[in-house]
C-alpha cells in the first residue's frame, strides 16, 4: 500500500552499469539533508544501496532502508518486510540491473516521478532508447503515467561522446533533466555512505551540487500538481538553504 504523504521517485533503466545506485543514494542523501523523512528502497540483488547506507555514519541525516531485494522470511509478508516509517515523505527506489516486464508491473505502482540514467556510449544510448520505449508503452505506465526525465550520467564535457549524447538526447521524446560529470568524487561518496550535499565544502561537491539542485527543482515542478505539494523552504537546494539560514 502506498504511503499517502510520500513522494515516490523511481530510478530505473533496463541496462546495468548506468549509475542507478549513484543517483538513488545521492538523491536520498540530498532530501535527508533538507530535513525530509526519507526511505531508500533497494530492489537490486547486488545490494549496493544497502551497502552504501551501512557505511553512513550516525551524525549524518538518517535514511530508512527497505531491503526489498532480500528473500521474505518464513511467516513474514512482503508488505511487512517493506514497511516504512509512518511519517516518510520521500521514497527513493533503486532497481536491479535487468528490469523485466513483470518487474515494471510492481515498480511502477503509485510512482510520482521516474529518472532514467543514461551513459554517453553508443551501446548505452541504444539500450536506453529501447528501454524508454518499453517503459512508455508498458500497461502499468499507461494506466498511471508519471513524469519521466533522463539523466546524462558520467559525462566528460566537450568530448566527441558528449556531443553524440547531446545530439541523441535532443531526439528523445522525454526531457533531459540533469547532466552529471564523470567524477571520481562519486567513488569516495559511495565508500563513505555520503552524498554530494553532505559536504559542499569540497569544491568538487559544490560544483556537482548545482546540477543536483536542478534535478530536484524539476522533481518539485513535475510533482507539485499531482501530489498537491507546494514549494516551500525545504525545497531550496541544501547549500542555498544553509546560506539563507545563516543570513536570517
Amino acid at each position: 500500500m502506498a504511503e499517502p504523504n510520500a513522494l515516490r521517485i523511481l530510478v530505473v533503466n533496463g541496462k546495468g552499469g548506468c549509475g542507478k545506485t549513484t543517483i538513488a543514494t545521492n538523491l536520498a542523501a540530498a532530501y535527508a539533508r533538507l530535513g525530509y523523512s526519507v526511505a531508500l528502497t533497494d530492489h537490486d540483488a547486488q545490494a549496493s544501496s544497502t551497502h552504501w547506507l551501512e557505511q553512513r555514519s550516525a551524525p549524518l541525516p538518517s535514511i530508512h532502508l527497505v531491503a526489498a531485494h532480500q528473500r521474505i522470511a518464513m511467516y513474514t509478508t512482503r508488505s511487512f518486510q517493506q514497511r516504512m516509517p509512518s511519517d516518510v515523505e520521500r521514497i527513493i527506489i533503486d532497481t536491479p540491473s535487468a528490469v523485466s516486464d513483470r518487474d515494471l508491473d510492481t515498480l511502477l505502482h503509485a510512482i510520482d516521478a521516474i529518472l532514467v540514467p543514461l551513459l554517453p556510449s553508443s551501446i548505452d544510448m541504444r539500450a536506453g532508447e529501447r528501454f524508454i520505449a518499453q517503459l512508455l508503452n508498458h500497461r502499468a505506465y499507461r494506466a498511471r503515467p508519471a513524469p519521466v526525465g533522463v539523466i546524462a550520467n558520467r559525462v566528460r564535457q566537450n568530448t566527441r561522446t558528449h556531443a553524440k549524447l547531446t545530439q541523441f538526447l535532443a531526439c528523445l521524446n522525454v526531457p533531459t533533466v540533469a547532466t552529471f560529470r564523470d567524477n571520481a568524487l562519486y567513488t569516495r561518496l559511495a565508500e563513505d555512505g555520503t552524498g554530494v550535499f553532505d559536504d559542499v565544502s569540497d569544491p568538487r561537491a559544490a560544483r556537482e551540487a548545482q546540477e543536483w539542485s536542478k534535478l530536484m527543482r524539476w522533481i518539485d515542478a513535475v510533482t507539485a500538481a499531482r501530489t498537491g505539494n507546494q514549494l516551500g523552504p525545504r525545497s531550496a537546494p541544501p547549500h542555498q538553504r544553509s546560506a539563507q539560514s545563516a543570513e536570517a
